[in-house]
């Protein structure tokens, strides 16, 4: 006869990250947990027997505990449960947990803790784009297939997500680990039902049935064994096991009379779905008053019902708050009672006060407008659930940082809103800083830090004749290589407590602002000093040089200094040693006297004779730039060719990363907050024969 209870570690089947959804002003992310879709299974009956199955998950809500999940479960690194704190790359936002369509939902917050940083780098970038959910299984109906050679279905209608993880590979879908002790391995009871055959016992565990048992090894934070246990009489509800009786054999339904085909009878699944209502309600409850864990599992363990939960919650409450003051909340009206509306909404006011003629304010913001900064602090902290009268300035202040007050705790959204607002002022002034090298330029991507080659390649070789009875001849292509890697830049803004009481909006607004710009013109430097350094190439000899036929004689910029440039560019020849059909595009100058030659050169006009014609007219474009000033000396100039055609000077963002990019943590040394801007970047000459150099002449 099979088995009624079998034991099962923590079961892994493959998520789905969502790409779009990655917020990385929020560090969040969306997650499909689970679609319910089946999968296949392998078990071992003892060590050699080896049973393949069809595993179901039934994702209807009266199927899925998702109280675990739902109360800020865990993100782990690669299902590290047994990896200390560690092993943590963030949470299950509370509340976000829901089934829809049937699929199962989640929006994780990442931390940002600096150990945890390199991978959460990668999952932000896209490098780690698979996640995995952990699941314990407390019941699975089982059905016999109708043909010899198919295997069992085994639908999971009472299951309980634990984990979300991520992963480099999921794991295959039937790697179930062997019945081991050994490994390490934790293993939860689970109770099966037979569809095919009438269930004369049936096992239930205590979780289900909501019956004490002082055996029962209650840690909520790792799960717990579950013991199986007789069904409730329908006189007392729970009825606990004959003492001296075994604990672990399936009980009769009902006074030994055999369950009804399914494996439960109607007053069964009615008990348990109250209990299940009971937890429910209570973990709810908990959660909404920022109560622990602790005490909400001391609730449910002791089986006390909800009429009385509720009131030892709001004893708890009365009791935690030594000052008397009690939990009151604003009304939050902007957009509702969605935190990143809400988060948008006063980011959006804080910006049209920075800025009134570049952000609109819409009708969800006015709430806040005109709001001041430790304003703004009281609004949040009393929306997150408790009172701020008799407060300082500097208690709120505090409060809106470290997220703590009055014997309250709350996930208060303050500093995610000044992130916001620090990172688009950011991001704005450095998409509106000028930076002339991108049409002169290549612009390109690099996955990683390590050193990269860029190679040059050669023309084609020489098309040779082929007689009659002749054979085609192997030819070869030259090649040249340069090597550079990226680099990264960065600083750190800190926000203090005395910033809100201040109200100093320059200190999120104005300074990011700042290194914003200050990013974007790094870029430019980065580039320019290329030209004005001149350095060497792979080859070992300079960028500019006679060698390289692409420096000529200093000179202003005129018809015959024109001239002698245009006839360099045709000179190069590729690797091959043949010529190469070059010409410049764009002609580099610093502002002043260059600039009017260059315009003078390149402008059409109407000539009255021969002489007067311009020659170079609408030939190039003229590329002002005040980096090529020199600290001494003539102006000089240089011409580029398309970067299209032949590498000039090539530059480079790590990917996923393009422009200037925010980080965010709490304060260590000081209260408050610490912005981190970081910009990874660099730019390497990759082909001299594209670029051409005049150290120019005295005006």
């Amino acid at each position: 006869m099979p088995r009624d209870t079998i034991d099962l570690p923590v079961i892994g089947r493959e998520a789905e990250l969502i790409p779009a959804s990655i917020n990385e002003a929020d560090r969040t992310i969306e997650v499909v947990w689970s679609a319910g879709a089946v999968v296949r299974r392998v078990r071992w009956e003892g060590w050699d027997t080896r049973v393949e199955y069809d595993e179901e998950l039934d994702m209807s809500a009266n199927a899925i505990r998702l109280d675990r999940l739902n109360d800020g479960g865990v993100f782990l690194d690669s299902h590290n449960r047994f990896g200390g704190v560690t092993g943590a790359l963030g949470s299950v936002v509370p509340g976000s947990v829901r089934v829809e369509g049937g699929k199962g939902y989640a929006r994780i917050k990442l931390t940002s803790a600096p150990d945890a940083a390199p991978a959460i780098q990668r999952i932000l970038e896209g490098t780690i784009s698979k996640v995995s959910v952990g699941y314990r299984v407390h019941r699975f109906e089982i059905t016999k297939p109708e043909k010899r050679e198919d295997r069992e279905v085994w639908r999971a209608v009472d299951w309980e997500p634990y984990e979300i993880s991520a992963v480099t590979i999921p794991a295959d879908a039937g790697a179930v680990i062997r019945s081991d002790e050994s490994d390490g391995q934790r293993y939860f009871s689970c109770a099966l039902t037979r569809r095919d055959q009438p269930a004369a016992r049936a096992a239930f565990s205590q979780e289900e049935a909501g019956m004490p048992d002082e055996n029962l090894n209650a840690d909520a934070d790792t799960g717990a064994a579950v013991l199986d246990r007789g069904a409730p009489s329908q006189a007392t509800g729970s009825q606990p096991a004959p003492q001296g009786s075994d604990r672990n054999a399936p009980v009769s339904a009902a006074a030994g009379a055999p369950a009804p085909a399914g494996g439960q009878s109607a007053d069964i699944r009615s008990a348990i779905a109250e209990e299940r209502t009971r937890v429910s309600e209570i973990g709810t409850l908990c959660a909404r008053h920022h109560l622990d864990a602790g005490f909400r599992d001391t609730l449910i363990r002791e089986g006390v019902d909800l009429n009385n939960a509720r009131s030892r919650i709001l004893d708890a409450l009365v009791s935690s708050d030594p000052a008397g003051r009690t939990v009151e909340r604003a009304p939050a009206q902007a957009r509702g009672n969605d935190d990143a509306a809400y988060r948008d909404a006063m980011a959006g006011a804080i910006m049209h006060r920075h800025d009134p003629g570049a952000n609109a304010l819409d009708e969800g913001m006015r709430e806040f407008r005109g709001l001041s900064l430790l304003e703004m602090s009281r609004h949040i902290l009393e929306r997150n659930g408790f009172s701020t009268r008799g407060l300082s300035k500097m208690e709120v202040a505090g409060a809106a940082f470290t997220q703590r007050a009055a014997g309250y705790h709350t996930t208060s959204d303050f500093p995610a809103i000044l992130a916001n607002v620090a990172n688009k002022t950011l991001r704005g002034a450095y998409d509106r800083t000028p930076r002339t090298f991108g049409v002169w330029a290549r612009r390109a991507t690099i996955v990683d830090f390590k050193p990269v080659q860029r190679t040059q390649l050669g023309g084609a070789p020489d098309l040779e004749k082929v007689l009659e009875t002749g054979e085609f001849q192997y030819g070869t292509i030259g090649e040249a290589k340069e090597v550079y890697a990226l680099a990264t830049y960065g600083r750190i803004i800190s926000i203090t407590r005395q910033v809100l009481i201040n109200d100093d909006l320059d200190a999120f607004t104005r300074v990011p602002s700042a290194f914003g710009a200050s990013a974007a013109d790094l870029e430019s430097d980065i580039v320019y000093s290329i030209l004005m350094q001149n350095p060497n190439m792979g080859d070992g000899t300079a960028l500019f040089h006679a060698d390289h036929g692409n420096l000529g004689t200093a000179a202003k910029i005129t018809e015959a200094s024109l001239s002698q440039a245009y006839r360099s560019f045709a000179e190069q020849l590729g690797l091959e040693g043949r010529k190469i059909s070059i010409l410049p595009q764009h002609i580099l100058v610093p502002p002043g006297s260059r600039s009017v030659e260059a315009r003078k050169q390149l402008t059409s006009t109407t000539p009255s004779s021969t002489a007067d014609v311009n020659p170079y007219a609408g030939r190039m474009t003229i590329v002002e730039e005040a980096r090529l000033i020199p600290a001494s000396g003539e102006d000089p100039w240089f011409l580029a060719a398309d970067p299209s055609r032949i590498d000039t000077i090539e530059y480079a963002y790590l990917d996923g990363q393009e422009g200037v990019f925010t980080e965010t943590r709490m304060g260590f040394e000081q209260d408050g907050m610490e912005i981190k801007a970081r910009h990874d970047f660099a730019a390497k000459a990759i082909d001299h024969r594209g670029m051409f150099k005049n150290a120019g002449a005295a005006a």
